[in-house]
């Protein structure tokens, strides 16, 4: 944990110096960055207390504005070449920051499934920040991509169901699949990790000879 606080706060410092310099060049590459840290700022800070509220029109605004800046910040790295390693463990980071804090309004009424779910992610996120310490290449897996779909349309039909009424077993259908798709997104994750350790083993015994 101390690796990763001092590996994310030397980052930081370095989107900071960055963003201050005169080179041009540095700062558009650090724009990616902006826009990433923009939603894990903005989620929690707004939504939360717009959904507490009971302000449900104003935080559909607030959601979709972060979700722009998750399609957006990804759209810019790519097509300016402006894509860092830091870029992606600060979205993946961004990206469950912005998943709690959608959850967590929702526990008031949600309570059981939703702590089933925030236990899952928080699985996921700790084996690949474990993983990514390590040096293994952790990338999003087909599967944990539909997972996020399965799970942002659980949260999506709850939020529904604060306009206008859901059937209740439409939400628990819903959320029995965002843990079956959590766990293979678990397990996907597990064995990739493995795969690339015994080749990592591999590669150390074939320099050896």
């Amino acid at each position: 944990m101390q690796e990763f606080l001092k590996y994310f706060n030397e980052n930081i410092e370095k989107v900071i110096t960055d963003l201050k310099s005169n080179d041009k060049e540095k700062r558009r590459k650090q724009i990616p960055n902006v826009l990433t840290l923009i939603r894990g700022f903005l989620a929690p800070v707004t939504i939360i207390p717009a959904v507490l509220s009971k302000n449900i029109y104003l935080a559909f605004v607030l959601i979709t504005i972060c979700a722009l800046t998750d399609t957006f910040d990804g759209w810019y790295a790519r097509h300016f070449d402006a894509q860092s390693e830091f870029g992606a463990v600060l979205d993946a980071i961004c990206d469950k920051l912005f998943i709690l804090t959608l959850a967590f309004p929702l526990a008031f009424k949600y309570t059981g499934w939703i702590i089933t779910i925030l236990i899952f992610e928080l699985i996921i996120s700790t084996i690949n920040s474990a993983y990514k310490i390590k040096g293994y290449d952790v990338k999003s897996s087909l599967t944990g991509k539909a997972k996020t779909v399965v799970l942002d349309s659980s949260i999506a039909l709850c939020y529904l169901d604060f306009i206008v009424h859901v059937p209740r077993e439409i939400i628990d259908t819903a959320t029995v699949w965002t843990n079956i798709m959590q766990i293979l997104t678990i397990i996907g994750y597990l064995l990739d990790y493995k795969k690339q350790r015994i080749n990592k083993n591999q590669e150390v015994k074939d320099k050896s000879k």
